[in-house]
């Protein structure tokens, strides 16, 4: 992942979906057959952590905050990385690969907080040696990958997960809540936004496997199909407008991964949704005063309207307006205990308790096909269509 965040395919199973019954809906079966499942007398899940980047800074205090983990290893390929980290946050191993991490101190859950190229052959290694994984998004490069990993999971009688969290959040649940109400009307379409100047620190985000399409557009398409329903056809435009970028790690790198992308979703029975994402965004504007936030998520129907305050993985509330006078009123400012970082943390607590979560891996291969969707759509100049699916409406 490590997302900047201080400004703020075609051959598929037809029964990929029904995997949502054995990974993502009954997590009490996997903890129970898992042989890498924490002892329920132990009351914690051991996790170990591989990837000690920007990002790591914020899951370690998020992890060791919770009585019920214990986190017991960090990796990273730099070893001065891992043992800062594992410094900071009070973690007793340090390893430089996944193979040693692996063959090192037991741990239930493995946290993929590496570069996006590398999720998905460190989340292969880890599921092959039968642990739980939450990966940061996105879970593989390519669908192909994305799903060969659920069925490892399930092979494996282990748990698979892939972020982002925003499912999860009280304002996405007011928003479904809002639409199934039929306060706003039919819902006829959404618009997403998230967009900044581009990370400085590492050039894997410019070159191939990087973007600000999974880096970034990912959040809002996990909301709008969270939202609006699985895609059932992608229309998308991406383009590169710096030739090279400089970076922190390795100078000056070519610029390979799109910069600047536009996504169409078609969600069936008419109902549309867009994206746009890039690096190439200026992210400085703010209203004046306090409290108040810049809509980044909008959803339209034929009686009324919805606007999301606040990026879509750390809201502030939900402006609402219905037919009549029509006036914009804030409704769910408060954020309970929702954080953006909190993924892992959500899962941990899930093998714990065996309760089922919000956050499912069809959910996270859907958006892995509707981003390479819209690269095969820049390609070919097409609509392409979607195949794979899951388990609508959220809370249904």
């Amino acid at each position: 992942m490590n997302t900047d965040r201080t400004s703020p395919r075609r051959e598929f199973l037809k029964n990929t979906a029904l995997l949502g019954t054995t990974l993502g809906v009954a997590p009490s079966l996997f903890a129970a057959q898992s042989a890498s499942a924490a002892d329920p007398n132990a009351g914690k899940i051991r996790v170990g952590l591989i990837g000690c980047g920007s990002v790591s800074g914020s899951y370690l205090p998020n992890l060791t905050a919770q009585p019920f983990i214990e986190v017991v290893s960090v990796c990273d390929i730099i070893i001065e990385r891992a043992k800062k980290r594992a410094q900071q946050n009070k973690v007793p191993n340090v390893y430089p690969n996944i193979d040693e991490m692996l063959a090192g101190v037991p741990f239930d859950l493995l946290v993929n907080t590496t570069s996006m190229p590398s999720h998905y052959p460190i989340n292969k290694k880890a599921l092959n040696a039968k642990r739980n994984v939450w990966s940061e998004k996105p879970i593989a490069l390519e669908v192909k990958d994305g799903k060969e990993l659920l069925d490892l999971a399930k092979a494996n009688h282990v748990r698979f997960w892939g972020s982002p969290t925003c499912v999860t959040s009280p304002q996405f649940k007011f928003m479904t809540e809002t639409m199934d109400s039929g306060k706003i009307g039919k819902v006829t379409a959404g618009h997403g936004t998230y967009g900044h100047g581009g990370p400085g620190w590492s050039g894997w985000f410019y070159q191939k496997g990087g973007g600000s399409l999974y880096d970034l557009g990912v959040y809002n398409v996990t909301t709008f199909t969270g939202l609006l329903g699985p895609a059932k056809e992608v229309v998308g435009m991406t383009a590169v407008l710096n030739p090279t970028r400089k970076v922190e790690d390795q100078g000056e790198v070519k610029v390979e991964a799109d910069e600047n992308t536009m996504l169409i979703m078609h969600h069936g029975n008419g109902v549309l949704s867009h994206v746009q994402t890039g690096f190439v965004y200026f992210d400085g504007e703010r209203f004046a005063g306090e409290g108040r936030q810049l809509y980044t998520i909008d959803v339209t129907g034929t009686k009324g309207t919805m606007h999301m305050q606040g990026w879509d993985w750390g809201p502030g509330g939900v402006d609402v307006a219905y037919q009549g006078e029509a006036v914009l009123e804030t409704f769910c400012k408060d954020p309970g205990k929702y954080n953006w970082v909190g993924g892992a943390t959500y899962v941990a607590e899930s093998l714990l308790t065996g309760k089922p979560t919000l956050i499912t891996p069809e959910h996270a291969l859907h958006v892995l096909e509707v981003m390479n969707a819209c690269h095969e759509s820049q390609r070919t100049g097409r609509r392409i269509a979607v195949e794979s699916t899951f388990k609508w409406p959220i809370f249904g």
